[in-house]
């Protein structure tokens, strides 16, 4: 028995697929046996954090046509400067990949009031990242104090982001 989709819903499938896409790069990278440190990973003794940061009008760019669907945490339609934050933990001990933690994020921008959001679970096949959006405005020293909390234990990790490339 075979299922046929209209055009409305491929192009949900292809807008999904590139909310995604930050998140599955990233996942490819941390999975990554020899990944070299960069500028998007914090580490400790217990956790090891993967982050990255896109504009949210890529992910909505395939939903353009269809205005009723929600982007992955359900704003319709973003600010021009508002910006996908995507996080992927690991156990630093065994590589594995943590799928049971609550993830908060503070973001306190160069100028402005600074916000806190908790990061909702973004299920992709077999991985499970976090992510939620935020406003950036273009600039420099944006600065995000990210908590991991599993069990009693939160563990915390300070990132500043350089949104030098505006808001699209």
């Amino acid at each position: 028995m075979s299922r046929r989709r209209g055009a409305g819903g491929h192009a949900r499938r292809v807008g999904w697929a590139v909310v995604g896409a930050a998140a599955v790069a990233l996942a490819a990278f941390a999975a990554s046996a020899q990944a070299t440190p960069t500028d998007q990973r914090q580490q400790n003794e217990r956790i090891t954090l993967y982050y990255g940061v896109v504009p949210a009008a890529l992910s909505q760019a395939a939903l353009a046509a269809h205005p009723e669907a929600p982007d992955a945490h359900g704003a319709t339609r973003p600010a021009s400067d508002t910006h996908h934050l995507v996080v992927a933990l690991f156990d630093t001990p065994t590589g594995q990949r943590i799928t049971q933690a609550t993830v908060t994020v503070r973001h306190t921008p160069p100028q402005g009031a600074a916000m806190s959001k908790v990061l909702e679970p973004m299920p992709l096949g077999d991985t499970l990242s976090y992510g939620s959006t935020f406003v950036i405005a273009e600039g420099r020293g944006h600065r995000f104090r990210i908590e991991v909390r599993r069990g009693e234990r939160v563990e915390r990790f300070d990132v500043v982001y350089d949104n030098v490339h505006g808001g699209s």
